[in-house]
Formats: C-alpha cells, sequence, structure tokens
C-alpha cells in the first residue's frame, strides 16, 4: 500500500504526464518551419483550453462532487465545460484576420453541425477529463482501501490482545493449583515445580506480548508445561504421558501460546483416577507445515461408561478465533471423538 507522500508524489506525476501528452504536439510546430501560425494558433487555443478544464476537474470537480455523490452537479459542470469549450473551438476555428493571407487554411468552412459531430478536439475533450477523473478516483480508492486495511489490522490487534489477556490468567490459575496440590503434600517436588513456573511465567510476561517467538520458544514452553503437570502425580497414580518434537528449524517465527490451549485442555479433561488414562502430544515441523497433535483418554467413568468431556469452552473458541485472525487460510483444526479417546489436530502451514 502507497504511503501518502508516494500517492500524492505519484499522483502529481500522473497529471504532467497527462498534461505533457496533451502538449506533446506542440513541439512538432516549433521544430517544423513549415508549419502555419494558423496551426498552433489553434492548437493553442484548443489545448489551453482542455488544460483549464483538466485542472478545474481534478481540483475542485471531482473531489467535491464525485466524492461527495454529488453526480447531477458534476453532470452539469461538465456540460457546461463542454458547451463553453464547442463554443471557443467555434469561435476560433475562422482565420484570424492577422492570418488571413495564409492560404493552408482548408477544410474550415464546413457547416456547423459537420464541425460539431466531426470535431476531433471534442473526443480529446471528453477523453482527456475522463482520464484525469478515473485517475483521481482511483488514487481515492486507494486511499480508502489503506484506511480500511489500517482499521482493520487495529482491530484485529484489540481482538488478538483480548483473546491472549483472556489465556494467561487461565494458565496461571491452573499452574498455581498444581503448585497448591504439590504444597499440600509437602511433595519434594515443590520447589522444582517453582522454578519450572517462574521459567514459563518469563515467557508469558516477557515473550507472549510480541508478535512472532521462535518455534523453539514456543516448543520449550510446552516441554515447561507438561514436565509441570508431571509433577501433580505420584508413582501411582501417575497418567502415561508421552511427548514426541520433532522440529528442523527451531528459529521459525511463530505466534507465542497458540499450542498450549489444546494440551492444557487434554490434562484439565484427559485424565482420570478411576481408570487407566493417558495423554499422547506430539509437534511436528517440516519445510511445508506445522503440525500439533493431543490425543487423550477420557476422562471419567461412569457405570462403566466412558463420557466425552472435553467441551469447547472458552479456550477452543479463543484458539479457533485466534488461527482465523492470524493464519485465514493456511490452517486447519481437528477434534474427533471416537474410540474412547479425545483427538485433536492443528496444522499451520508456511
Amino acid at each position: 500500500m502507497l504511503k501518502i507522500k508516494q500517492r500524492n508524489f505519484l499522483k502529481t506525476t500522473i497529471h504532467i504526464l497527462i498534461l505533457g501528452i496533451i502538449l506533446s504536439p506542440a513541439f512538432s510546430f516549433i521544430i517544423d518551419e513549415h508549419s502555419s501560425p494558423f496551426s498552433l494558433f489553434y492548437f493553442s487555443i484548443t489545448n489551453i483550453s482542455i488544460i483549464l478544464f483538466y485542472l478545474i476537474n481534478v481540483i475542485w470537480l471531482v473531489p467535491y462532487y464525485i466524492l461527495k455523490r454529488k453526480y447531477l452537479h458534476y453532470t452539469i459542470f461538465l456540460l457546461i465545460f463542454m458547451a463553453i469549450f464547442i463554443g471557443l473551438q467555434h469561435y476560433f476555428k475562422e482565420i484570424p484576420p492577422e492570418l488571413a493571407d495564409i492560404p493552408e487554411r482548408k477544410g474550415f468552412g464546413r457547416s456547423n453541425i459537420h464541425f460539431l459531430i466531426f470535431n476531433p478536439s471534442l473526443f480529446k475533450f471528453f477523453m482527456i477529463m475522463g482520464l484525469g477523473t478515473s485517475i483521481e478516483l482511483i488514487l481515492q480508492f486507494e486511499e480508502q482501501k489503506k484506511k480500511f486495511e489500517e482499521l482493520e489490522k487495529q482491530k484485529i490487534i484489540k481482538e488478538l490482545n483480548f483473546l491472549k489477556n483472556q489465556l494467561n490468567p487461565h494458565f496461571l490459575f491452573n499452574a498455581l493449583n498444581n503448585i497448591y496440590s504439590l504444597a499440600r503434600k509437602k511433595s519434594e517436588d515443590t520447589t522444582p515445580a517453582i522454578l519450572l513456573l517462574s521459567d514459563m511465567l518469563r515467557y508469558v510476561l516477557y515473550e507472549s506480548g510480541k508478535d512472532k517467538v521462535t518455534l523453539g520458544q514456543e516448543v520449550e514452553f510446552i516441554k515447561n508445561y507438561v514436565n509441570l503437570e508431571k509433577l501433580k502425580y505420584s508413582p501411582e497414580s501417575a497418567p502415561k504421558i508421552s511427548s514426541s518434537f520433532s522440529i528442523t528449524n527451531d528459529k521459525f517465527p511463530i505466534e507465542p501460546l497458540l499450542f498450549v490451549t489444546l494440551i492444557e485442555n487434554a490434562f484439565k479433561h484427559g485424565i482420570s483416577y478411576l481408570s487407566p488414562s493417558f495423554i499422547m502430544i506430539a509437534i511436528k515441523e517440516n519445510d511445508e507445515e506445522i503440525m500439533l497433535s493431543v490425543i487423550n483418554s477420557v476422562g471419567r467413568q461412569k457405570d462403566g461408561v466412558f463420557t466425552n468431556n472435553n467441551p469447547e469452552g472458552v479456550g477452543i473458541a479463543n484458539l479457533r478465533k485466534r488461527m482465523e485472525l492470524l493464519y485465514p487460510s493456511r490452517h486447519s483444526f481437528k477434534q474427533l471423538y471416537e474410540n474412547s479417546t479425545f483427538k485433536s489436530f492443528l496444522t499451520i502451514k508456511k
């Protein structure tokens, strides 16, 4: 999108070029020793009037009438200018007295009707006026489009900040709950858990506010989160938790805190103390895409019946919204419940 100074420079340059095209035939009269004074005189009258009408059109008529949707007023003024132009053409089509001895003036004694219908200068008038109006409308459309896109950009930034602000307190609340349960058990893992939380909070406070982080940073955050969750469980009650990370380019830029919602949901809804449970997390990255898969067991068992307890709450709704804002047409997100397991798949196209 063009900046204001660039747009104004382009606008001025285009109008100067058009005026140059109008005046360009004058050079043939200047360098041609055999050109008649009447030809130069008639050319000057015709083109000076066109230039005058052209400047009035782009400076006054288009901004004050076309852009304000006063099309009738614009048409009236255009017809007035056309009448003035035809009047000038008709008045000066006769040979001036001082040029009356020039024998080259043939064909100008045609009827007035023939003169008006087949006058090439009238066609030139409409072409130049139409060209000037079109250029002004195109540049105005470019300016309006830039303003609209800037407003949309600001709207998206506000929405993303709102979504992040919803996510961070939610994450902090869950993490503190984890540490509280460890402290209540007087577990030796309380201190390591606090250190892990410290690293995670540092990431959330100082990195998540950025537009982009590296994929390596995001993966490290997820590893810390998984390790923090593991500390909640004793060896006897611990679910089977597996994670794998296949990253070829850990410097690849990505928006922060995109993956943690699905992983957080798996731990929140996928762990059961009544039946064996598991969580499998995998992140793969290649030259074309980044893929996250989270598969977890169903969280509860009532009367021998497994129940899907992964509802699409605020976190998932926020994730869907963020993906639509950040990666429109460049992502896929699916969640399935089958064979007593809940599966989430998120793919981002590079």
